[in-house]
């Protein structure tokens, strides 16, 4: 397989990139919480401790096959026409994931900030500024996220400071207060939607410079991420109690709250900025990976001839996904955690279990 162009990034910014990927699921999260309501904050963290064995399963691949990234692996393991196969299942997959968060950030800025503005305008300009930053490559997008990062955690802390006068943690109990099944859903949405989607990494692990501290900045962002996807969801629930199952945005809503002797007021536009940030980077990680997929299936010397047509393609089927919004709601609550199964926990079982097998890879 040809290499591309190569890339080069530290594990300190591995770090953030896994932590700021990690904190931008919490625009998915209302999904699992219109199911389970103020459970939700269990949903997460017993999703994180599920997820944990998976994220390991990750990095035992990355460390057997240091120099490869996954379609390489897969050409390894499975030969190069079953290894290939595969991989275009994965880039689809992943393309999937670009265009729903595209819908994402479509429809919350349509319902929040830009209700005026045709869905296609907006899908324009920040698919127009990702297509950008792929363009410019890992590398910089890995350079500049650390700052969107802390920018985020920033807003984070200080909102959550601010609404403790509104806070009620009796909203937090009774325990388990859905029916099983129910909760059994809410959790499988958070394994697989924001938590197992950093398989992907495994795109472009073979970039970081010192492999010896990619299992730790894999976990230590994860762990980290998780934390600060959690903090919010309890501030939501304590702060709007039941409120939180029905809302389309409850850390947009009860950041609205927030009002210091009126003049600290309308800091939710904070929370949106921050937001459309985390949403850019996990966005722009989907469309790199997707466009470095094609290539390296494709025979490509470089990914960029792929950018741009790409993108249009992402614009126009989130237009179309845009359109059936309720039927976009079913699918990622109903569908989406089954589909991503196999590409986030099967095959990567499988995939290491023949490695392991095979004695792969094999040094000469």
């Amino acid at each position: 397989m040809i290499k591309l162009e190569k890339e080069i990034i530290s594990s300190s910014q591995l770090n953030f990139l896994v932590i700021g990927f990690v904190t931008g699921g919490l625009v998915t999260v209302p999904y699992s919480t219109q199911i389970i309501n103020q459970d939700n904050w269990l949903a997460v963290i017993i999703g994180f401790i599920l997820s944990l064995p998976m994220v390991l399963i990750y990095i035992w691949l990355a460390q057997k096959f240091p120099q490869n990234n996954l379609l390489e692996i897969h050409d390894l393991v499975y030969g190069p026409l079953i290894g290939k196969l595969i991989s275009a299942a994965y880039i689809v997959f992943i393309f999937n994931l670009l265009i729903y968060n595209l819908v994402y950030v479509g429809d919350f800025l349509l319902t929040y900030l830009l209700p005026e503005t045709p869905m296609w305008i907006v899908l324009l300009m920040f698919t127009f500024v990702c297509a950008w930053a792929v363009r410019l490559g890992l590398e910089v997008i890995a350079r500049v996220n650390p700052l969107f990062v802390v920018i985020t955690l920033f807003i984070t802390f200080s909102t959550m400071t601010l609404l403790i006068p509104e806070m009620d943690f009796s909203n937090l109990i009774p325990l388990f207060d859905t029916p099983m099944l129910d909760f059994i859903q809410g959790v499988h949405i958070m394994i697989t939607i924001p938590y197992l989607e950093i398989v992907i990494f495994l795109f472009f692990l073979p970039s970081v410079n010192n492999k010896k501290q990619i299992k730790h900045s894999i976990l230590f962002g994860f762990c980290f991420g998780s934390l600060f996807l959690l903090l919010p969801i309890i501030r939501n629930t304590t702060v709007l109690g039941s409120l939180v199952g029905i809302l389309t945005s409850p850390s947009y809503e009860s950041i609205r709250l927030i009002d210091i002797g009126n003049y600290l007021t309308r800091l939710e536009v904070l929370y949106a900025i921050t937001l459309i940030i985390m949403l850019f980077i996990k966005s722009s990680l989907f469309y790199y990976v997707t466009v470095l997929g094609i290539a390296q299936l494709l025979r490509l010397r470089s990914y960029l001839p792929l950018v741009v047509p790409l993108g249009i393609i992402g614009i126009c089927l989130s237009l179309i996904v845009h359109e059936s919004s309720l039927l976009n709601i079913d699918t990622t609550v109903d569908v989406w955690p089954f589909f991503a199964l196999p590409f986030e926990v099967f095959l990567p079982i499988l995939t290491l279990l023949l490695a392991k097998v095979r004695k792969l890879p094999k040094h000469t």
